[in-house]
């Protein structure tokens, strides 16, 4: 039986202007694409973002519908750097550092005109941490040292030297007031962060220690190595609580989260595992990565877990159920590093061509893009009005 269309009910909804992508649309992503020297693939991510915003305006059906879109890609990217970023941190609430293979490192707010900062030290293969206060900046250098900036002045306040090994992986702890450096012998030595003097040293993996995190209450401390194992430790006394040696792979990236058993542990492997260090049993995967993953970071209320990896994508994910929330996309390399702002509402990413990412957490379609099709919208007979938490509302009619 075939269903009678009532025309009354479609009355008042516009044709869509997206029927087929032909016309114009096509013309002005060509032209877009020619303008701005974009290749195929971007071209290829724009048609890709018209059918999402295709697919939500075809639910609307009265003057009083409307769909929400949320904008995607960075809010802002700039190269910053000549060589592959390899770490990143917010010093501010979106004030962002960097740290290259081009040894230097960077300043850079992407919501002002001011220039961008070179701090005078230089590091290699560095990694950046900053104090919860967000009072001091931590800079680990394969050089075999740490520096250390006050913040928000960015004054140059001292130097750890580690000695005869560089520092692969850095945490530090505010609580406690201190910072924990793995080294690529694979120690890892617990210093004060006030006085710099070193608390313990001790051997932490038979391979090098490629990544450290502190709990939120600074009483355990989780370690990585390239030879695949993962360590929780006491660090007050270095005792040793827990450990996994299942992994085949080198350990990219750990985080503990805040019930002090529950690692989050991420790989060569494309997949990020959950681990509870009590029960030393795996107790979830997040998949989705076709790329290794190179960093993870967990977003402030700890209910988000943002991904970096190699195959071009930031995922973000569902703390408790592993489920992925969505994929931003738009770097042009392999994210080497992501971190979360104070306010879990932005997130800041350096990849391996040198450049560096400001992103908005809810957004989904890319300002580009909506540059583009907008007027097509406005045209078609839809009402368009962006709002200030980043998002696009479109209509049939009047609000």
């Amino acid at each position: 039986m075939v269903e009678k269309t009532d025309p009354e009910a479609n009355r008042d909804k516009p044709e869509n202007p997206f029927s087929g992508l032909s016309g114009n649309i096509r013309e002005k992503i060509e032209e877009d694409r020619i303008a701005t020297e974009e290749g195929e693939r971007q071209t290829a991510l724009d048609f890709i973002r018209i059918f999402r915003i295709k697919e939500k305006i075809s639910s609307l059906s009265g003057p009083r519908d409307s769909v929400e879109i949320m904008l995607g890609g960075p809010l802002y990217s700039r190269i910053l750097h000549k060589d592959p970023v390899t770490s990143v941190s917010f010093v501010a609430n979106s004030t962002c550092a960097s740290a290259g293979m081009d040894q230097r490192i960077h300043l850079w707010n992407p919501l002002s005109k001011d220039e961008v900062r070179t701090l005078e030290k230089t590091a290699y293969n560095a990694r950046l941490e900053t104090t919860e206060q967000r009072d001091i900046l931590a800079c680990g250098s394969l050089d075999k040292t740490v520096h250390f900036w006050s913040l928000p002045d960015c004054v140059h306040q001292s130097t750890l030297d580690l000695g005869g090994f560089g520092v692969l992986s850095l945490a530090v702890d505010s609580n406690t007031r201190t910072i924990a450096t793995g080294l690529y012998n694979g120690n890892v030595r617990i210093s004060d962060l006030d006085t710099l003097e070193t608390r313990s040293e001790f051997r932490a993996h038979d391979g090098t220690v490629t990544s450290l995190a502190f709990s939120p209450s600074g009483m355990t401390l989780v370690s990585g190595s390239d030879d695949g194992s993962v360590n929780v430790w006491r660090p007050q006394d270095h005792t040793h609580l827990s450990g996994t040696s299942e992994f085949s792979n080198p350990i990219k990236a750990v985080k503990m989260l805040d019930d002090e058993r529950t690692v989050i542990i991420a790989g060569s492997a494309k997949q990020i595992q959950k681990w509870n260090s009590h029960q030393r049993e795996m107790t979830g995967t997040f998949t989705g990565h076709s790329g290794d993953v190179h960093a993870i970071s967990i977003s402030p209320d700890h209910r988000l877990m943002a991904s970096a990896s190699k195959d071009n994508t930031i995922r973000l994910w569902d703390l408790e159920t592993c489920v992925e929330r969505k994929t931003l996309r738009g770097n042009r390399g392999s994210i080497n590093d992501v971190r979360f702002s104070e306010d879990g509402d932005h997130l800041f990413s350096g990849n391996s061509e040198g450049e560096v990412a400001y992103w908005g957490v809810q957004l989904d379609v890319t300002q580009r893009v909506l540059d583009l099709v907008e007027e097509m919208l406005v045209d078609g007979g839809f009402n368009v009005r962006r709002t200030r938490k980043q998002t696009v509302i479109i209509t049939l009619g009047e609000i």
